[in-house]
């Protein structure tokens, strides 16, 4: 293999030369011999980039095919039982070397990994999560040097690990459940656990340098992180900046003259700065450093979630400087303060965020990372359109979910800059956990390294423990319930490290042990042994695949909802690039029950369509998987509406259990990983499905929304997340008869005053009653001939809510009537909002009510402004936003219009055919 092209950035300050190599790029990759195995074998050498790993690397190397194509996730299996060593070649100058600190630091292997440096071994590597830095100064030299990193199958560490600590006594899960195609034991070790596989995922237990590696040859000292801490005190803001240092190993009980000069930036005419000589003593070669700088309050602008107000950020300058060395760091900051608010109530606890002063209705979803393989989950590309995909769905919060990873800083430089706060796990999931002395270790290294690492970014609003670990052992999912060595590891992890550590590290943010949980109840009866899913304390995960999605009174009134959710299908298009041929795309297909891996999930998808519609059947198959595939976005998109809607309905008051103050709800999820069933609302290749269409209108600031209870007594909601009032507004109940396009009749509820960060009760209306006089037939049959449409308006009779429906009866009740829409591309597009290309109007027409009217294109890249929609006008006009350049005629020819009544008509002709 030819030498590489190796980046040397060398820096100029006070006539000092700071250099740095990146070892970034062009490695070669071996896959080695099995030392233990007695048959022959030849090393396999291929084609490496780094940051990446096995699985991609060996892709593009065409050694295995698509990981994501038919069932090659078990075909590439074997790459995870491998050991594989990476090798770069560098050369480094003289200069260089001659600095006394050099310094080698990955800041991210996957997992298991023993580095060399021209023969000589420097370190070993087990935790996924941590950044390591290496002192190398003996083994560099000048000229030509060669770097290894040997990777070890953590599938087998794991499961040695397992055996070894069953000895004394188990700690589960075995295994995951046979549906998830997985690998066993990722609880023992610190890596991804997604990456062995979930409910939404596939197993591909990765292994590579999945983050950037670089030397950094000094002079004196290094800096490894720049921290703050923020206070508001009076009318001052006081921060607290921190910096870390480390010292190469023959330092370590010397002294260091520093200064430490902050810089704030106000805008581009001023600023704030302070000066602080330090002498740092050095313990054990590190060593930290503080200074302080006051901001007077009305000389910078606070940071508001989104929703609320601007994103405003400032730029921090940091200047370390030393006898020999000067150093600029820069960082970005806001100014907010943030509660997890906690009081008593009648009966509990409350349960919200408050941001500078404000109650926050949290609206968002869970986020997975944005690849089952670590290195492409920082995708500029991907991660940008994740998350202005929340932005533009109102979301102003996601939880980073704890079995996947603690995201890149790119992900959260991006959440700083739209306004969605971070709920941020720790990565533990859904497991019981060793307490080694070395497991615990190891974990204490990553949280204070991803603590301090985290920190600085506004976005960031909470820690939160562990994902389901105290509802595990309380639920008794592996047996460990009642056993007192579980409860105690569990506190032995959760409580006397994690929580001691962070709210050591982080003052200025709640902590929570797990989720869900009792939050600030925990304590008072040891974090376990009570129910963490009371209605009353903390937060909950609700599912239910028994009940009608579309029945709101089965929801629950808890104080903040962090996950729930349905399984949808992806789109067909997205199927298409991951089917080997066209006899995979049938519901029932071994491909198909192979992508689905929660325990009967695609028979829960069948029941809970079945509650609302007829599910058709014909003799063409095809047609088949792409109609359930519909239906099953339908049954999604507006069983999370309504569960969305019952939850915003309950923030302002109690029922008689003392159950509601609902200020949060997070549906789970946001992304995927493949082309599979799952819960998300953004398929694997970015196309939103109808759920996130949705859920713009169910997480807009202003809702109007309806609760029929099971005495069929209907209640009009207004809910609104502004912070001031809105006068003379009318609440519009038009109801339509299926077969015209005209009302019959319209109610109007004038004089109606919405209050700010309210819900608000507007009418009750007895609904059998209410129709029959509405002339929509007699008493017992009328929810079957009429449905209600939903508007509110202004006192300049403006639209200032998203129109919403109240559904009478199922819809497998209804003669749906038959549609025709037909589209028309508007050739005077409009200037493009979302991206460089222009948005087009596109223009429909109907010659009846048109239910869930679905657009899609098959391969033009965009969005449309909404989707899924009702049509009781006959013309509408929808924006489509291009991602990519197009024409009117490409986008005619591309776009595919379905409407339900489609699905029934035997006379359809489709793509399918």
């Amino acid at each position: 293999m030819k030498e590489s092209i190796i980046l040397i950035l060398i820096v100029f300050i006070n006539n000092v030369t700071v250099e740095f190599i990146t070892l970034d790029g062009v490695w070669k990759g071996t896959i080695l011999c099995d030392q233990f195995s007695n048959e022959k074998c030849e090393e396999l050498d291929f084609h490496a980039v780094v940051p990446g790993g096995a699985y991609t690397d060996l892709v593009s190397a065409h050694i295995i095919p698509n990981n994501f194509v038919a069932m090659n996730d078990i075909k590439n299996r074997w790459v995870g039982n491998q050991t594989i060593m990476y090798t770069k070649n560098f050369t480094a100058t003289s200069s260089f070397i001659n600095s006394p600190t050099i310094a080698l630091v990955f800041h991210g292997l996957d997992t298991f990994a023993t580095i060399f440096l021209n023969g000589h071994k420097v370190g070993e590597a087990s935790n996924m999560f941590l950044k390591y830095i290496f002192h190398v100064k003996q083994y560099i030299k000048t000229g030509k040097n060669t770097l290894k990193v040997v990777f070890y199958s953590a599938v087998k560490i794991a499961d040695d690990l397992y055996k070894n600590q069953s000895l004394q006594y188990i700690v589960p899960p075995k295994c995951v459940p046979k549906e998830y195609n997985g690998e066993c034991h990722v609880n023992h070790i610190r890596k991804m656990q997604a990456s062995f596989s979930w409910d939404w995922g596939p197993a591909f237990p990765s292994m590579g340098i999945w983050k950037n590696v670089e030397l950094i040859s000094t002079s004196e000292i290094l800096v490894t992180e720049i921290t703050t801490d923020i206070y508001k005190k009076d009318s001052m803001w006081e921060i607290i900046i921190t910096t870390f240092f480390e010292l190469p190993p023959n330092e370590e009980n010397s002294t260091v003259m520093c200064n430490i000069s902050p810089t704030l930036y106000i805008d581009n005419s001023s600023y704030i700065q302070n000066f602080t000589d330090i002498i740092l003593q050095t313990k054990n070669r590190y060593a930290t450093a503080s200074t302080i700088l006051y901001v007077h309050t009305e000389s910078v602008d606070r940071w508001w979630p989104n929703g609320y107000g601007k994103q405003n950020l400032y730029t921090l300058k940091v200047t370390i400087t030393t006898v020999t060395k000067k150093i600029d760091k820069h960082i970005r900051i806001g100014f907010r303060t943030v509660e997890l608010v906690q009081e008593p109530l009648e009966k509990g606890l409350s349960f919200y965020f408050r941001v500078n002063g404000i109650p926050i209705f949290a609206k968002g979803s869970n986020f997975i990372p944005a690849s089952i393989f670590p290195e492409l989950a920082a995708k500029y590309h991907v991660i940008r359109h994740l998350l202005l995909s929340a932005k533009e769905a109102h979301m102003n919060m996601l939880r980073v979910w704890g079995g996947g990873m603690y995201e890149s800083d790119l992900f959260y430089d991006l959440a700083d800059e739209l306004g969605i706060m971070i709920w941020q796990d720790f990565m533990f999931a859904c497991s019981m956990y060793p307490t080694s002395e070395t497991f615990l270790n190891s974990v204490k290294e990553e949280v204070t390294q991803n603590v301090r690492r985290l920190k600085i970014h506004p976005s960031i609003v909470l820690w939160a423990g562990n994902n389901e670990n105290e509802a595990a052992l309380y639920g008794d999912w592996y047996g460990t319930g009642s056993a007192h060595v579980y409860k105690d590891d569990y506190i032995k992890l959760y409580v006397n490290l994690i929580k001691k550590e962070v709210e050591k590290l982080d003052p200025t943010r709640p902590f929570v042990v797990s989720s869900p949980s009792n939050g600030l109840y925990t304590e008072k009866y040891n974090f376990t042994g009570k129910n963490p899913y009371s209605n009353l304390y903390g937060d909950v995960h609700y599912y239910n695949y028994i009940k009608n999605g579309w029945d709101i009174n089965q929801y629950p009134r808890s104080r903040f909802v962090s996950e729930y959710g349905f399984q949808s299908m992806p789109s067909i298009y997205t199927m298409l690039t991951a089917i080997e041929s066209l006899d995979n795309l049938r519901v029932d297909s071994s491909f198909m029950n192979h992508r689905q891996h929660l325990p009967f999930g695609t028979g829960f998808m069948k029941f809970l369509i079945s509650k609302n519609f007829v599910i058709p059947t014909t003799n063409n198959k095809i047609r088949d998987f792409a109609d359930f595939i519909y239906l099953s976005q339908i049954n999604q998109a507006v069983s999370v509406k309504i569960e969305t809607e019952s939850y915003r309905q309950a923030r302002s008051d109690l029922n008689a259990l003392g159950e509601g103050f609902t200020m949060g709800a997070l549906y789970w999820q946001l992304n995927d990983v493949w082309q599979a069933p799952s819960w998300s609302s953004i398929e694997y290749g970015g196309r939103w499905k109808m759920l996130h269409y949705y859920a713009i209108e169910f997480f807009a600031p202003i809702i109007v929304t309806s609760h029929l209870s099971q005495a069929n007594e209907l209640s009009i909601y207004i809910v609104s997340d502004k912070l001031y009032e809105v006068d003379n507004c009318s609440v519009k109940l038009s109801i339509y008869n299926w077969n015209s396009t005209i009302p019959v009749h319209v109610l109007t509820l004038d004089n109606i005053k919405i209050e700010p960060n309210k819900a608000t009760l507007v009418t009750k209306i007895w609904l059998n009653e209410f129709l029959e006089k509405m002339n929509c037939g007699a008493l017992v049959d009328a929810k079957k001939f009429c449905i209600i449409q939903l508007t509110l308006e202004d006192n300049n009779a403006l639209q200032i809510a998203p129109i919403n429906y109240v559904y009478p009866t199922a819809l497998k009740d209804i003669n749906i009537p038959l549609a025709n829409v037909t589209v028309k591309i508007n050739v005077n597009y409009l200037p493009g909002k979302l991206s460089n290309y222009p948005d087009y109007e596109i223009e429909l027409i109907t010659n009846n009510i048109a239910l869930f009217v679905w657009l899609e294109l098959e391969s033009i890249h965009g969005r449309f402004s909404e989707n899924g929609f009702h049509m009781f006008e006959q013309k509408k006009h929808v924006k489509f936003h291009a991602y990519e350049a197009t024409t009117p005629e490409m986008l005619l020819k591309d776009i595919k219009v379905t409407t339900l009544s489609d699905i029934y008509n035997p006379n359809r002709v489709t793509n399918w055919e």
